[in-house]
């Protein structure tokens, strides 16, 4: 089929996407050229231009209390992350798409306030736009790492107590089963949310997710007696049939408790005491008590499984000039496979695997460039019922994703994105699709 040319069409909300976008842009700019202004005049302003770029966050450390709270174990993180994406290429109609989260947190980490081992959390979100590949591309992975339903809602709120010197754990409360069972570490380069958070094979179990957290418990065992770094982590959380309907707040526990529950279990390894850091994970996440159907056959199935293996591992850091590892600069790894029943579930399995590279370039030692590659291979009952309609049978999809980040200031991340999407929706008769993107992190 013959690509539709891209037409952008500069409507009032893409103007508005654009705009909120661009300003990190211009704000970077004019800190670029500060430089080129002479500031020694007046003490004030040269005071004001470098503490403002020099600070962890934007709106500053509150005339001291943010570090006098940190101490004491208290901390407060004020956050947007944006997110505009368009589709360049492909026989869709295209679109410009711009998605923001907004999210408040608060961590009391009891060790330091009061000595016992014991943290409260809590998150709040606020997510508004247009999610490009949810509503317009058809594809089996999101492009977007943060975009999804419109809302304001309470994500997370728990409290974990610790005991045995920390050797058991365990937390209760409102929770997002997917960042502890089967989330990566890498949302901070790589934009796609099957590497930015959590394969899509990873959701058809319905464990709750950020930022539609459930109640749950999770607990955690130390089992360093027997190996160092090694641990066993599982928990219990009850399910959903929408997320965000009708628990539109976050607090609606009474109808969180009419779904069933999951469970999930993993074992992992942290590598100790090593520059090059490693963590390996094998996990399970089941649903046995919801009624999953075969769209070929419509059979009936009662509970639903996946299950995953991550390594994620440090593999090179450069020397300094003293012929010292810089252990902030180099090189990490990512891969991950999900696998699951193919009668019952849009995907079969996946497979991502990705890198992530600070200090590129000498003299860019924050800059990060980050790479990743995506296989997702449609459920086998899904691409036979496809058939059934007249479709071609569904085979796998392939994304790969390319992103450079700077960081002008701290509390300032600015992210260009490049997504190239191989038979979308795993449809050898689809044109494939250039997504590209620029993602703005502000921390206040």
């Amino acid at each position: 089929m013959k690509a539709t040319p891209y037409l952008p069409t500069y409507s009032t909300q893409v103007r508005r996407a654009l705009t909120r976008a661009m300003l990190p842009f211009l704000a970077a700019c004019l800190t670029t050229h500060a430089g080129t202004i002479d500031t020694s005049s007046n003490p004030v302003i040269q005071k004001l231009t470098s503490s403002l770029w020099d600070q962890q966050y934007l709106l500053g450390d509150w005339g001291g209390a943010r570090t006098r709270l940190a101490k004491e174990g208290i901390t407060f993180q004020l956050g947007n992350i944006g997110d505009l994406m368009g589709d360049a290429s492909g026989s869709q109609e295209h679109h410009l798409a711009y998605f923001g989260r907004f999210r408040a947190t608060a961590d009391i980490d009891f060790n330091a306030l009061a000595n016992f081992d014991g943290e409260f959390f809590f998150s709040g979100i606020w997510q508004y736009g247009e999610n490009l590949s949810g509503r317009y591309l058809g594809t089996n992975t999101l492009t977007s790492s943060i975009a999804g339903v419109n809302s304001v809602r309470i994500d997370q709120l728990w409290y974990q107590q610790g005991f045995d010197d920390g050797k058991f754990k365990i937390k209760l409360g409102q929770v997002a089963a997917v960042n502890e069972f089967g989330a990566t570490d890498f949302f901070d380069i790589l934009m796609n949310d099957e590497l930015g958070y959590a394969p899509n094979a990873i959701f058809n179990t319905r464990q709750p997710f950020s930022p539609a957290g459930k109640p749950g418990a999770i607990f955690t065992l130390d089992l360093s007696d027997l190996k160092p770094g090694l641990y066993l982590k599982g928990g219990v959380f009850t399910t959903y049939e929408n997320p965000y309907k009708p628990d539109a707040y976050g607090v609606d526990y009474k109808d969180d408790f009419r779904h069933g529950l999951a469970a999930s279990l993993e074992l992992g390894f942290k590598e100790q005491k090593t520059s090059y850091a490693g963590v390996y994970k094998l996990g399970l996440n089941a649903d046995p008590s919801s009624i999953y159907f075969n769209p070929a056959t419509n059979q009936e199935y009662r509970g639903d499984f996946n299950a995953y293996a991550t390594i994620e591992k440090t593999v090179y850091h450069p020397l300094d000039h003293d012929g010292k590892l810089s252990t902030d600069k180099g090189l990490d790894l990512l891969f991950e496979f999900v696998g699951e029943p193919g009668d019952r579930n849009p995907l079969q399995y996946e497979v991502t695997t990705g890198g992530r590279y600070t200090g590129l370039i000498p003299g860019r030692d924050k800059d990060k460039v980050g790479f990743g590659v995506i296989y997702s291979n449609n459920g086998s009952a899904f691409s036979q019922a496809n058939e059934q309609t007249g479709g071609p049978g569904l085979g796998g999809e392939t994304t790969l994703e390319i992103d450079y980040q700077v960081n002008p200031a701290p509390w300032l991340s600015i992210q260009g994105d490049a997504q190239y999407i191989i038979d979308p929706g795993g449809n050898p008769n689809r044109d494939n699709i250039l997504v590209l993107g620029l993602r703005t992190i502000v921390q206040f």
